[in-house]
Parts: structure tokens; C-alpha cells; sequence
């Protein structure tokens, strides 16, 4: 028995490295074949393009086969060798297809040179030395950051990085971050960018990395320090500001965290979010001041002072957490810190009104003897109990949210994909995206009557997620040729591509800079005309400016709102758009929805949805254009772009 396990043991080390061998003399024998042809073409100097595709089948052969080799055999030499003549070859290559204009093969040749002295193989050699080396990965790591191969261009940035050569190390630092960036690699992209700041400290998009990677690991010494070197640049900059009052929050350094939203308040007194944040700093410096001067240890000179600042501080809460009550009035933490304010400041009459508002809440009334409690919320939560009828559902929070009709309408050829991206990863939220793609699938259920199986509604959808919707229409109406309608619903950010002034939509999981994870309207609009459906209806609740529902910029670095080409529906497509030009499509936050969302909803709730497509682009247009300049003082014009092939013909056309 012993004999024949023995057999079977030495036939498998037999078997298997032979397997391995006939492998790597395979690639040899093509890297033998591709270098002789590249010598026989270069030499007789007739065709160098097809000399140097030659060299580059070489290096590819003798890459694969050093790898499948032993290091102490003569086949790894040979490979070794062969691949550090090709060396410079691939250097020259790609100097070649330079002066001849051809990008790709520059590129293909810039990898290889570069990929080469990557190899274990090649670990002693010092080949980053040679003289072209640093210009050809900086080039190599460029191009692939641009097309969104951040891996491999993460290999070429450090193997620049590697060099002596300073010409192109701060861009460097910077490409290599933001592809750690890019990756969601935050540890990584916070730590070069700390270290590029470090030798370039006033590289604005370094330090900008270095505090949102820091920000997304959660590491706020870190990110202080960066915050500070920024801010020292741009001691106003609006994005900094609201990362520093943030950090001062969760320090729990309220005083210092009001001044700063008091420095983004007198900027933007419209922004509820700047309201809240205010509001809620001093209403926590209050209570901690007042609690600091009921505490025994504090002696009564101080203890007196502290009670003049809680004062203060209650006093100053009072108007911001009014109008943020009045924009959410089912925030019961809101309504309680603005009772506790009236309280503080001896306002029973106030106090009153406001523990009836709790009552209705189902809160706990105030005493104007209580002892406030630090809220460190910092947004407005609605109360569970009180935000639920006896089914469980969610409370509605708009007038358009409930008494939505049942009118027995049927519109079974009607399919309809709704998305509602409220909750983005690299960009500031969509308020009430989520309640505006819900209740308007609930009014194609109930109003429009279309059934719930005709119905995709996805909310925060990835690209992936979009494009699958889109292709389950293209299929269900492929099905159908000429018979069923498409409605289709978008709210979320919208993002603008400046170098062509064309515009996307932004899916959560987009950064907005890379335009390929984007989803072009222009591509949207070929598609819809290419889909067989009798009639399309588009409803964007979104804008293509660069800024968001709460009036504030998308990205950062950008300080006006850009204003993208008009786009042209094609086919039978009508759309609807939340704006034009380069306005911004804003919150109504009394109602919890979108301003063209909440008027697109009023209109087929009274009209039970027997409104003429026309007659509803009029609705929208006046009551938003209206409402949006009296509640934001800000101009939102929604407009109505119909296919020119349709003619006026789209204006009797409906949704049933």
C-alpha cells in the first residue's frame, strides 16, 4: 500500500511542474518569435509602428511567462534579461506614437515601460533611475485617473512618487489621494493627502481630500488640522465653515460652533439647515452654561456670569428655533428646545402655546422650573408615536400627502419607474426625495390607476439600479411596439458637465467629477425615442446648476450655479422640469416635498388627474414660480419641453 501512495506522490510532482513548464515555454517561445520579428522590422526601418507592436507582444509574452518560472532557473534569467532590453525600447515606443499623435498607444507603451520595473524580478535594479521613467508614469497614472482605472493608476503614481523628479510631485500627491479617494479608501487618501500637504501646504485640493476622507474615517484631530491650514486660505469659504461648526459640534463646543454657523447665517439666512444648527448651538451653550452655574464647585461671581450668558444665549435661540418650528412643525425636539427657551427666558405666555404644541405632539410639557438637557440631534426628529395612525403608516406631513383620490380610473398600458435619491455618499442629501417618489407612485396607483405591478420605484439608486429600470422599460415596451406609456420620475441632484455644458443625473454612489457614473440626459432622451412606447412622460424634479435643495453648492470648489445647454426631448417624449436655466430646485419644507413635486401633486389631486398635460405645466409653472420666490425669495421657473416632432399636438395629451 505504502508503495503505491508513493507511485501516486511522485507521478503528481512529476505531472504538475511539467504542466507549469510546458505553460511558461509557450509564452517563451512567443516572446523568442515577437523579438525576432521586432529586431528583423526595426532594422530594416521600414515599418516602426509594426516593429515596436512586435516589442510590445514580447514584453507581454516574457511578463507571463517570468511569473509562472522558478527565480533559480535559467528560463527566469532569460526572461529577465529579455524583458530589460525591451526596457528602453518600450520607453521609445512610446516617445514614437507621441510625435505621431496616437494617445491609446502612448499610453499601452508608457504602461508597459512602467509595469516592467514593477515586477519582483526587477526589486534591485534602480530602473526608475532611467531618464524617462518619470515623465512616462506620471503620464500613465494621469490618464488612467482620468478614465476612472484608479488602481492602476495608484501603481503609476507611486512608481512617479519613487523618482528624484520634482516637476510633477505635487499633482502627484494629489492624483494619488483622490484615487484612494475615488475607491472610498479614506485612511489611505486622508494619509497622503496629509503628507502632500505637508510638503505643499497651500494645495487647495489636497487639503480639501485630506478633510472629507478624514471626515468619512471619522478622525477629527486630524481633520482639524487640515481644517485649519484651509481655513487660513480661505477663512471664508462656505464648505470649510460648515465641516468646522460640525467638528465643534460633535467636540461638544457649542459656543464656538454658534459663532461659526453665525458667520454661514449672515450669509444665508434662508438655509433652514443653518437656522437649526445655529439655533440648537445656542440653545446647548445656554443649557451648559446654566447647568455649569448650578453646580456647587462653581463660586458665585462665576456662577452669576453664567447666568447671564444662559440668558443670552436662550434669548438669541428663540427667533431661529421659531422658524425652524414653523418649517417642521412635527419636530418634537424642535418644539421642545423652543419651549425650554420660553421658559428660560420667562415667556409663560409663549410657554403655554408651546406645551399645548407638545401635547398635540404627544410630548411631555415643559416647566419653566425644569433644568434644560444638551440635544445633540442637530436636525429635526419627528416623534414616532405621534407620527403614526392606528395602520402604522407614516403621519402625513403635507396636504398633498393625504385625502389623495380614489377615482377607479384603469391604465393598465401605463408603465411607470419612480426614483427618489435623498441619500447621497459623496454629496449633501436631498431633502424629502424619499417622500416625494413615494407619494407620487401612490398617485399613479390611486389617481392615475395604474397597477402597483406597473410600477418600479427605487429609492437612493445606484447607476446600475437606473439603468436596470430603464431596461425594463425598453424590454416591456419592446413587448408592445406603439401601445403602452412610460412616466417616468426623478428626484435627486442633478450635476453639470462644464467642459461641454451638458447635464446628468447623479446617482447616490456618483462623486460628480466622473461623468461615466453619471446618467446623461442626452442618453436618457435617444433611449426614451428608441423605445417603442406610445408616449413618454418625464417629471425631473432636480436642477443641473451645481447646487441643491437647500440653495448651497454641490461640489465645493464651485461658487456659482452654471447653467447647461437646453436639451431636447425627441420622439413622443414630453418633460417636465423642475427649473431653467440656472436656478436651483429647492425644498418646500412646510410641506416636506419638493416645490415642483408638491405642485405636480396639488394639480392631480384636484383635478383627480383629468388635466390636460398643458393645463398641468401651467398649474406647476404659476404656483412654484409664486411660492418659491415667497418662502426661498429666490426665482424656480419650472418649463415644459416637448419633442418637436410632436407639435402642439402634446398640449391635450394626459397621464390617464
Amino acid at each position: 500500500m505504502r508503495k503505491v501512495v508513493c507511485i501516486l506522490i511522485n507521478f503528481v510532482f512529476a505531472v504538475f511542474p511539467l504542466s507549469l513548464s510546458a505553460q511558461s515555454s509557450s509564452y517563451m517561445t512567443k516572446g523568442k518569435s515577437s523579438m525576432a520579428d521586432y529586431n528583423r522590422f526595426f532594422s530594416s526601418g521600414a515599418n516602426k509602428a509594426q516593429a515596436y507592436q512586435s516589442a510590445l507582444d514580447a514584453c507581454e509574452a516574457y511578463t507571463k511567462a517570468i511569473k509562472e518560472t522558478s527565480s533559480d532557473s535559467p528560463e527566469y534569467a532569460e526572461c529577465r534579461k529579455a524583458l530589460r532590453d525591451l526596457f528602453p525600447i518600450m520607453s521609445d515606443a512610446a516617445y514614437f506614437f507621441a510625435s505621431a499623435n496616437a494617445q491609446d498607444k502612448v499610453l499601452r507603451y508608457a504602461c508597459a515601460h512602467i509595469d516592467i520595473s514593477l515586477l519582483s524580478a526587477f526589486a534591485a535594479d534602480a530602473l526608475h533611475e532611467y531618464p524617462a521613467y518619470p515623465t512616462l508614469a506620471n503620464l500613465a497614472a494621469t490618464n488612467l485617473f482620468n478614465r476612472g482605472e484608479y488602481e492602476k493608476a495608484i501603481d503609476y503614481y507611486k512608481a512617479y512618487l519613487n523618482t528624484t523628479d520634482l516637476s510633477n510631485r505635487e499633482l502627484a500627491f494629489e492624483g494619488l489621494a483622490r484615487c484612494f479617494y475615488e475607491k472610498h479608501d479614506y485612511d489611505s487618501a486622508a494619509y497622503i493627502a496629509s503628507q502632500g500637504s505637508n510638503y505643499y501646504p497651500t494645495n487647495w485640493n489636497m487639503l480639501l481630500i485630506g478633510i472629507e476622507s478624514y471626515g468619512h474615517g471619522g478622525n477629527d484631530d486630524k481633520m482639524a488640522v487640515l481644517l485649519d491650514r484651509a481655513l487660513a486660505i480661505s477663512p471664508d469659504h462656505k464648505g470649510l465653515l460648515e465641516y468646522q461648526g460640525k467638528l465643534l459640534e460633535r467636540q461638544k463646543k457649542f459656543e464656538s460652533a454658534a459663532r461659526t454657523f453665525e458667520r454661514l447665517h449672515s450669509v444665508n439666512n434662508m438655509s433652514l439647515d443653518y437656522t437649526l444648527h445655529l439655533g440648537f448651538n445656542l440653545y446647548n451653550a445656554a443649557t451648559e452654561a446654566l447647568r455649569a452655574s448650578k453646580s456647587p464647585e462653581t463660586p458665585k461671581n462665576e456662577a452669576s456670569e453664567l447666568e447671564r450668558k444662559a440668558q443670552t444665549f436662550f434669548t438669541k435661540a428663540v427667533p431661529l428655533l421659531q422658524s425652524v418650528h414653523e418649517n417642521t412643525p412635527y419636530a418634537a425636539n424642535v418644539a421642545r428646545a423652543l419651549a425650554m427657551c420660553y421658559a428660560m427666558t420667562n415667556d409663560n405666555e409663549r410657554l403655554e402655546k408651546a406645551n399645548e404644541s407638545l401635547a398635540a405632539l404627544s410630548v411631555g410639557a415643559v416647566s419653566k422650573y425644569e433644568i434644560p438637557t444638551i440635544d445633540l440631534s442637530y436636525k429635526p426628529t419627528v416623534n414616532i408615536s405621534t407620527a403614526q395612525n392606528n395602520q402604522g403608516e407614516a403621519r402625513p406631513s403635507s396636504d398633498v400627502d393625504i385625502n389623495i383620490p380614489v377615482t377607479g380610473n384603469v391604465n393598465d398600458k401605463t408603465y411607470v419607474v419612480v426614483f427618489g435619491n435623498e441619500k447621497y455618499k459623496h454629496h449633501s442629501d436631498v431633502p424629502y426625495a424619499h417622500n416625494d417618489s413615494r407619494v407620487f407612485a401612490e398617485y399613479c396607483t390611486k389617481v392615475l390607476g395604474v397597477p402597483e405591478d406597473n410600477i418600479r420605484r427605487c429609492e437612493d439608486a445606484t447607476y446600475s439600479e437606473i439603468n436596470e429600470q430603464i431596461k425594463y422599460l425598453q424590454k416591456r415596451c419592446g413587448m408592445s411596439p406603439g401601445e403602452l406609456n412610460v412616466i417616468f420620475y426623478y428626484a435627486g441632484h442633478g450635476v453639470p458637465d462644464v467642459s461641454d455644458r451638458s447635464a446628468y443625473l447623479l446617482p447616490v454612489d456618483a462623486s460628480g467629477t466622473d461623468f461615466g457614473s453619471c446618467f446623461s440626459l442626452n442618453n436618457l432622451y435617444d433611449t426614451f425615442d428608441n423605445m417603442q412606447a406610445k408616449n413618454v412622460t418625464v417629471f425631473l424634479d432636480a436642477c443641473f446648476s451645481g447646487s441643491t435643495r437647500n440653495s448651497e453648492m454641490l461640489f465645493a470648489e464651485r461658487f456659482v450655479e452654471f447653467e447647461v445647454d437646453d436639451f431636447v426631448a425627441k420622439g413622443n417624449t414630453v418633460v417636465f422640469s423642475a427649473t431653467e436655466g440656472n436656478q436651483t430646485a429647492m425644498g418646500y419644507d412646510e410641506q416636506q416635498h419638493g416645490f415642483f413635486t408638491y405642485y405636480l401633486l396639488k394639480s392631480l389631486q384636484e383635478s383627480k388627474g383629468n388635466i390636460t398635460l398643458q393645463g398641468l405645466a401651467d398649474n406647476i409653472h404659476k404656483n412654484v414660480k409664486a411660492k418659491s420666490l415667497d418662502k426661498k425669495n429666490k426665482a424656480q421657473t419650472p418649463k415644459v419641453t416637448a419633442s418637436p416632432a410632436l407639435g402642439d399636438t402634446w398640449q391635450s395629451r394626459t397621464l390617464l
